[in-house]
């Protein structure tokens, strides 16, 4: 008999720590992420020793991770809301980085640092991940104006963050002048962004449409388009998280949020790769470190300059911007707390050798307090934050898509499609029978929903059975929290005594499309640009 060893052993204490650490942190009413941290730091070399330095699986392992996590960032944002409240936006991203970045980047010099440490340690406390995003939109507040502008600013300040770190990683340890550096970069740039925003999406839209009924098809299509980007980005010297985060951005409205292909993106990022990213950098994590003074004197620099400059942004927020002081604290709750971006640049610094292992510690030390400050800030400031009007939600966050056979129409797709694509939205196919129509069976589902992805459309199908036509349409509304219902041919005309509580568009075929209310007076102009067919009120 021997030691246990090899990558059994190894994937097994991996997927432990995967399932363990969360549980016994969230139980003690810590942050889950941290459970990851403290197990990688477990069964590392500084703790138990069961996974060694000289272990390469799960470092290489969690760099994919680190590029997974990168993409997850990217895709999720809500580029609707971005567009909505660009101003507002731009104007708080540029404070929400700024400010931050100008501690942090003064703390490197005032410690001694070399001008690309310091700058790199500025981006990387200037960054922020929506880790508190999920609570105030579960609170009601995810169209609110404090919140559209704290998720677009996002895009911001995190291009900005990794452009620094493009710009020190290519710098750092390279024998080219600093021109020919530039001159690279610059280039790089370049053609990734014409690779990630214009190729990568049309070749993406047109695997969806042709390989789309395959439930894997559209992920694997995914994944290998963030590769590709990173692949790209790390041949021009960028490093591969700017790729893989560009082709988020790219790939955002392909993928709604309310998506089955998010739901997978979700799932395989929750349940594998960036716990591995983060089970991968606990094995750096080294609490004999972390207690020495240098260290805790280091992060109480680096909560100064992150969490104070976070502040000092959402104050001159409100006062430039107008906002309340409950919604400026909203804004600070979303844009504090440190992890994606903070890891990836963190991570990367120590790797070129910019970072020590104290840096290292320092800043796990960092997100850590914001991880536990970020969420008790987001309760408080909450509740004291009125809630919209469940009407406030864009027209195409939620369209469904009501047929009575599985060949319907092309066009009442490709008609929702349009209606959902510029606010993001998710279209969902619904099957019509009425109780006296014969059984249906889990093929018919499975037909409509090839049908729907062959036009680009992602989401769930779904029978509905009913005494009417008319009945089972409202009943699909309401069942799908609809923000438009699109159906295929008459069944929503003449139903006396019926409401939806979702707008109705009749579909007609070449003729148009006929609106039945409860509609605001200009929805008809709207749904007539979106869908590119004539509306009638």
């Amino acid at each position: 008999m021997s030691a246990p060893h090899g990558p059994a052993w190894e994937f097994l204490l991996l997927f432990v720590v995967v399932i363990g650490g969360p549980l016994l942190l969230e139980r003690a009413r810590a942050p889950g992420i941290i459970g990851l941290l403290l197990g990688g730091y477990a069964i590392g070399p500084n703790g138990l020793g069961w996974i060694s330095h000289a272990n390469d699986t799960l470092p290489d392992l969690g760099q994919l991770g680190l590029l997974y996590l990168m993409f997850v960032a990217g895709v999720e944002l809500d580029l609707a809301l971005l567009r909505a409240y660009r101003r507002s936006a731009v104007s708080f991203g540029l404070l929400t980085f700024a400010v931050p970045m100008a501690a942090g980047t003064a703390v490197g010099f005032t410690l001694g640092w070399s001008a690309p440490a310091a700058f790199l340690l500025g981006s990387l406390l200037a960054s922020h991940t929506l880790i508190v995003y999920p609570l105030v939109r579960g609170a009601g507040l995810g169209s609110d104006p404090a919140v559209a502008t704290a998720v677009g600013a996002t895009v911001l300040t995190d291009t900005l963050a990794l452009t620094v770190l493009a710009v020190v990683s290519g710098t750092s340890g390279s024998d080219a002048s600093t021109g020919e550096v530039m001159v690279r970069l610059v280039a790089g740039f370049a053609v990734l962004g014409g690779f990630c925003f214009y190729t990568l999406p049309r070749a993406a839209r047109w695997c969806f449409r042709r390989l789309g009924g395959e439930r894997t098809v559209r992920y694997l299509v995914a994944v290998a388009g963030f590769l590709a980007a990173a692949v790209l980005a790390e041949v021009f010297g960028i490093e591969g998280i700017v790729g893989a985060f560009f082709a988020g951005l790219a790939l955002n409205h392909l993928v709604p949020n309310e998506g089955r292909l998010m739901d997978r993106i979700d799932f395989f990022g929750a349940a594998v790769f960036i716990p591995v990213f983060l089970v991968s950098v606990g094995l750096i994590l080294d609490p004999r470190v972390i207690a020495e003074p240098r260290t805790l004197g280091l992060a109480a620099l680096f909560v100064v300059a992150c969490l104070g400059g976070k502040v000092l942004a959402a104050w001159l927020a409100r006062v430039l911007l107008g906002f309340s002081g409950a919604r400026a604290g909203v804004l600070f709750a979303l844009t504090a707390p440190q992890a994606a971006a903070t890891l990836a640049s963190t991570t990367i610094g120590y790797r070129i050798g910019l970072f020590g292992t104290t840096v290292v510690n320092a800043v796990l030390v960092l997100i850590l307090v914001s991880l536990v400050v970020s969420p008790v800030a987001g309760r408080r400031f909450v509740r004291r934050v009125p809630r919209p009007s469940v009407t406030d939600r864009p027209l195409g966050s939620r369209v469904v898509v009501v047929v009575s056979t599985v060949d319907p129409s092309p066009e009442v797709f490709r008609v929702a499609a349009r209606i959902a694509a510029p606010d993001g939205g998710v279209v969902h196919p619904v099957l019509l029978r009425r109780e006296s129509d014969p059984a249906h069976d889990a093929a018919a589902v499975s037909a409509l929903e090839a049908a729907a992805n062959a036009h680009g459309v992602d989401g769930a199908g779904a029978v509905v059975v009913d005494r009417s036509l008319a009945a089972g349409v409202a009943h699909a509304a309401a069942a799908h929290l609809a923000t438009l219902v699109v159906v295929d041919g008459p069944m929503w005309s003449g139903t006396a005594g019926v409401a939806s509580p979702a707008p109705v568009l009749e579909y007609r075929g070449p003729e148009g499309a006929l609106l039945h209310p409860p509609a605001p007076p200009d929805l008809a102009g709207e749904l007539s640009r979106r869908a590119s067919t004539p509306v009638d009120a």
